[in-house]
């Protein structure tokens, strides 16, 4: 039995966890409240808002990206790296492929079908899931959040744009130019031939990183502050897409983790699962907010969807989470 499997087994692991990611995850909440205060106070406008939001993608996200793979080359990691993406790719296809009856395009001119489905799909693992894998499980985790962030943009900018286009065309060229896909294959293509970055672009690279959590969620904050709360909250639509999100996909992704035995599959592998989880059970990404009012789509919606099932995963993160722990320590791998 592997050492990471033998560590699940220790005392107090999956509590420890769970206070962690919890006290993360409140420390994000009130980096979103400051958000919303600003913008009721008149410091900070909607169009400013998004605006930071395009620095946030464009710059912040590919800056992290190239930053996280410069490490050394162990075959071991390397390893966890390719079970990472083969996860995520896996799923992704699974999340489409179970959200298509949940989210059924209505055709009567109502588009939140589409915004629902894909904001059950997408998880905000780029803003979120890096500081709750780095507060829950130390830096080197962070690795597999930056492989999970390349693929969900290669998922966001094909599938994700089709659903709110709705023309079934796959343009390559967003794709492939996509922030996260060119800041993740460089960072892999620099880790892989094993080329450092002179220290003073990498320190550039290092501060541009550390806006990664407090910039969009305070962004966020902006962004939800002239929601409705009465009306957010009785809107039993958005509970259930949030309970997808949170709950849902991610208990489905563990069952299938669990069922193919990954935590057995080498010494890194739980490791690899638990950040996995914590990926896939993140909130609402704030890109069901920005692509619909890029490509078409109730954004406002949207943005509902975020506020709520970022409140809700106060308490769903760390639940998922320390399931997943326990299970991993219950199993025989």
């Amino acid at each position: 039995m592997g050492g990471a499997l033998r560590a699940l087994r220790g005392n107090g692991g999956a509590p420890m966890i769970a206070q962690k990611l919890a006290g993360q995850v409140g420390v994000m909440f009130l980096l979103m409240a400051i958000g919303v205060f600003i913008r009721k106070k008149g410091i900070v406008s909607v169009e400013s808002a998004r605006q930071f939001s395009n620095f946030a993608l464009f710059i912040i996200t590919p800056s992290l990206l190239v930053n996280v793979f410069q490490r050394d080359f162990h075959p071991e990691m390397a390893a966890s790296i390719a079970l990472s993406a083969l996860l995520v790719a896996v799923f992704h296809l699974l999340a489409a492929l179970l959200t298509r009856p949940l989210f059924p395009h209505r055709g009567d001119g109502d588009d939140r079908s589409a915004v629902a489905r894909l904001g059950a799909i997408s998880s905000n693992c780029g803003f979120m899931g890096i500081p709750l894998m780095t507060a829950a499980m130390g830096e080197d985790s962070m690795i597999f959040a930056a492989i999970y962030i390349g693929i969900f943009n290669i998922y966001i900018w094909s599938h994700g744009v089709m659903l709110l286009r709705r023309d079934g065309r796959i343009r390559w060229k967003e794709i492939l130019l996509s922030p996260g896909v060119l800041g993740a294959s460089l960072g892999v293509l620099l880790y892989l031939l094993q080329i450092r970055l002179p220290g003073l672009l990498l320190d550039t690279l290092g501060f541009l990183s550390g806006m990664n959590t407090p910039l969009p969620m305070v962004i966020t904050g902006v962004l939800i502050a002239d929601l409705a709360v009465g009306e957010t909250l009785r809107d039993l639509r958005l509970y259930f897409t949030a309970f997808v999100r949170l709950v849902g996909l991610p208990l489905v992704m563990l069952g299938l983790m669990l069922l193919a035995r990954v935590p057995g599959w080498f010494d890194g592998a739980p490791t690899v699962v638990l950040a996995m989880v914590i990926s896939v059970s993140c909130p609402v990404a704030i890109s069901t907010v920005m692509m619909p009012t890029r490509f078409g789509g109730d954004a406002q919606y949207g943005a509902k969807l975020v506020a709520l099932s970022t409140l809700l995963s106060i308490f769903t993160i760390p639940a998922v989470a320390s399931l997943a722990q326990w299970a991993m320590a219950q199993g025989n791998f």
